[in-house]
């Protein structure tokens, strides 16, 4: 679905709502402009499409865990939404030091992080001190600056209270300095507790890290980074040490934008910005060792966008829909794509499925083969088998299969002539899609068996 709104500055995901949430500016015909925070809606209650509108310029958003408050950032403040089955009621605005630049909101570690930056002009955002600072909450825990830096800085979460500051680059020789931390209590006074920090480059041989986007596993161990000059680089969370890349990278000349993991462990997503009609996103498994060839997609349609934007992939949290923004060449237009995991599984299907003798009353056998693409399965595959006989519905015992795919069902028919249908099942596994074909019996009579006497 294309956006209404004419920037894009940062998505989340709300998986008790079940709503993809949306921040950026709407621009009217007559050239004034609101901020527009938008959620879609991908199951569950409410409207298709919920909203609010405030002032501009909005930037950043971030939600509570149980989906009741939707927090969205301004120049001045934090707006402060409750939300209800799509529906958003505000609520007292939450005070934040200026900002001129556009803020990054991150909810994590039961604390709502942001940045602040003041700046008379764009220009001026590379320039000046700015702050991450921290919201009060209902328990105790007091608001305030958490850190300064020099240099915008962009903000990421993670399962545990892990957050992430990865500085911009002031110039392509500048390395800055990423840090990663886990939220705590506050008891010492201190909000975070500091795990690592990593340059990607020590010497100044090379170009400093050129940040674009960065996201947890689901077990928190591994940071994904979008560099803009080397791809998808993975830090060790526990102490940001540089781990082996096991993932297949992008395709060659396509700029790195965004990286996300699903939250159910399954999955690994890298989008990026492709010239042609190379792949801007790739789908993988987040277990390397499954060998599978991922899901590729290129974003090459005027009516549905060119590139994947930075920070613009997200996915539910049970991992079966993975939310990407798109934008025009320009990055004036914004696409919603929702995009179903399963299509990144590797197929199954059921071959020369056939019976024997179909007569009413008698025993029938059917038998086939399940073939599997990719990898070897998980565990052993077995067959469900339903039979449907007008409005009778019985389900067989399930039939496993063979080593080489093969399986055979046993029934008895039904003792009326006629069609019989039956509906064999494979769920499918970890990598394997799942497949169900019905197969029609026409079932005859048994031949009349009783002798004739003579006259």
């Amino acid at each position: 679905m294309e956006l209404s709104a004419a920037s894009f500055t940062q998505m989340t995901v709300d998986d008790v709502g079940r709503r993809a949430w949306i921040a950026g500016d709407r621009v009217y015909p007559d050239g004034s402009r609101d901020g527009e925070l938008v959620g879609v809606l991908y199951g569950g209650a409410g409207p298709a499409v919920a909203s609010a509108h405030m002032t501009a310029p909005l930037s950043g958003v971030a939600v509570e865990p149980d989906g009741s408050k939707v927090y969205a950032g301004q120049s001045d403040h934090i707006a402060n939404y409750s939300h209800e089955n799509g529906f958003l009621y505000p609520l007292a605005p939450i005070p934040a030091p200026a900002d001129g630049c556009g803020r990054e909101l991150v909810h994590t570690g039961g604390r709502l992080f942001f940045t602040s930056r003041p700046a008379a002009s764009p220009e001026a955002c590379a320039d000046g001190l700015g702050s991450v600072g921290v919201a009060g909450t209902a328990q105790g825990g007091t608001a305030g600056e958490v850190m300064y830096s020099s240099t915008p800085v962009h903000l990421e979460g993670g399962p545990g209270g892990l957050l992430v500051t990865a500085p911009e680059r002031s110039s392509p020789s500048a390395d800055p300095d990423l840090g990663i931390y886990r939220v705590t209590n506050g008891t010492d006074g201190n909000v975070l507790e500091f795990l690592g920090e990593r340059r990607f480059t020590e010497d100044g041989s090379e170009r400093g890290m050129d940040f674009r986007d960065a996201d947890f596993s689901a077990d928190g161990s591994v940071l994904a980074v979008a560099d803009g000059d080397r791809g998808t680089v993975l830090l060790a969370s526990q102490d940001a040490r540089f781990l082996e890349n096991p993932y297949e990278p992008l395709p060659a000349g396509v700029t790195p934008t965004a990286v996300a993991f699903s939250p159910d462990g399954k999955w690994f997503a890298q989008g990026g910005a492709a010239s042609g009609d190379a792949a801007d996103l790739t789908l993988a498994f987040a277990d390397p060792s499954v060998e599978w060839q991922p899901l590729r997609i290129s974003f090459e349609d005027e009516a549905a966008g060119h590139r994947v934007v930075p920070r613009g992939m997200e996915f539910s949290g049970d991992g079966q829909q993975l939310f990407v923004v798109t934008s025009d060449q320009e990055g004036t237009r914004f696409w919603l794509h929702t995009i179903q995991t399963r299509e990144a599984l590797a197929p199954s299907r059921f071959v020369d499925v056939t019976h024997g003798p179909a007569v009413a009353g008698e025993p029938i056998r059917i038998t086939g083969r399940l073939d599997l693409d990719g990898p070897a399965p998980t565990e052993a595959p077995r067959i469900t088998v339903l039979r449907l006989n007008g409005q009778e519905v019985a389900d067989l015992p399930p039939v496993p299969v063979a080593g080489d795919g093969t399986f055979a069902v046993q029934d008895v028919l039904p003792d009326r002539a006629g069609d019989v249908h039956y509906v064999l099942g494979y769920a499918g596994d970890e990598v394997h899609y799942r497949s169900e074909p019905w197969l029609v019996v026409d079932t005859v009579r048994a031949p009349d068996t009783v002798s004739r006497g003579g006259r």
